[in-house]
């Protein structure tokens, strides 16, 4: 009996002791949030997925989870609490609950939750506990994973910008129907003497024995350059800057969406340093529609408030505008933009500064 009572207990002791290195092999853990891109105060769902991909059963796990500072959650379970310590965005969020899990089996949780301020917010990793074959002791392991949801700017709510913006628009009108289009000619007639000598097509001429001049049509489509700055004066004092530079970021979510009503094309060009995915986001080529415009929100939530180039240089790299519109969003008044453009025999521009059109 004796020896029947130590192999039990050495077996016993031997299951302990692989139970606790063994115990969360195969157990994984991941955030899902339903959508990258969302406005201030959208609420989207996170999954929260805890999953075990072996053939054991798990008597007990413990999961401890950390979420992103300015994230509010909405309508949680009984069985699943967050803390969000003093109710501060300041303060991170973190989670914890406990559960069994069964072989090749998963848990999952979704919250409802929402982030007020614009930004780029990350979802990283959580750590876990599991109980020994005993239930004596617990083994922490640490799951790295990576998830992100980007806050888009809120528009700029301006009775003067709706004013400014529709004088710009009064104005591409107006000039549609006066720049001639020098591709697509719409008929010919008489040589007046006040046309230039390369508008004179000399095959018709020669077919009419008198000269005559190409009657080009008028400019069928508008396009406009969308220039994004957040260089300001030297002297701006920190916190005055990165105000400036959010209305600038508001102010270009309204711009663009007025373009996309308008169905107006637009390229755009910024010197504000992005991270994440879209680290190279200094030039979007011309377009239109929901793809176009929602990759300038996802960059106008990942900018941060430093300078990739300076504002010289950004204006170095505008490519000939020919009949294109300018617009330049920027934070620094406007002598010093129009100083630019005539340094680099640019044409006028539609400036909006972002100091006279503070919330």
């Amino acid at each position: 009996m004796a020896v029947i009572f130590l192999v039990l207990l050495l077996l016993i002791l031997l299951a302990q002791r692989w139970s606790m290195s063994k115990v969360l092999n195969g157990v994984d853990f991941d955030y899902t949030p339903s959508r990258l891109l969302v406005a201030p105060g959208e609420k989207f769902e996170l999954t929260i997925n805890l999953s075990n991909h072996s053939r054991r059963f798990v008597p007990f796990i413990r999961v401890e989870g950390f979420l992103p500072a300015g994230l509010t959650v909405h309508d949680q379970s009984s069985e699943f609490k967050t803390i969000n310590e003093n109710d501060s965005i300041l303060q991170n969020p973190s989670f914890s609950y406990s559960t069994y899990l069964m072989p090749r089996s998963g848990l999952r949780n979704v919250l409802s939750a929402s982030i007020s301020r614009r930004g780029r917010f990350s979802f990283r990793g959580a750590r876990l506990w599991g109980g020994d074959f005993l239930g004596w002791n617990e083994n922490r392991h640490n799951i790295d994973c990576f998830s992100e949801v980007v806050v888009y700017p809120k528009e700029c709510e301006s009775t003067r910008l709706e004013e400014m913006i529709g004088g710009f628009f009064g104005d591409l009108s107006v000039r549609r129907f006066i720049i001639e289009d020098p591709v697509l000619t719409a008929g010919f007639r008489e040589y007046t003497g006040r046309e230039p000598m390369k508008a004179i097509s000399w095959t018709q001429s020669a077919r009419t024995s008198s000269l005559v001049v190409k009657n080009y049509d008028y400019t069928t489509e508008a396009s406009v350059t969308v220039l994004l700055n957040v260089e300001c004066e030297p002297d701006c004092p920190k916190t005055d800057k990165e105000m400036l530079i959010e209305n600038c970021y508001s102010l270009t979510h309204t711009v663009c969406r007025k373009l996309e009503e308008r169905r107006v094309k637009y390229d755009f060009y910024t010197n504000a340093l992005t991270s994440g995915a879209l680290a190279s986001w200094s030039y979007i080529g011309e377009g239109l529609g929901r793809t176009h415009f929602e990759t300038i929100l996802e960059g106008l939530g990942r900018a941060s408030y430093e300078l990739r180039e300076s504002l010289p240089a950004i204006m170095k790299r505008l490519r000939p505008l020919g009949t294109r519109s300018l617009i330049i969003i920027t934070p620094t008044n406007k002598q010093r933009i129009f100083e630019l453009l005539n340094q680099e025999n640019l044409s006028s521009a539609f400036v909006i500064p972002a100091g006279e059109l503070m919330p």
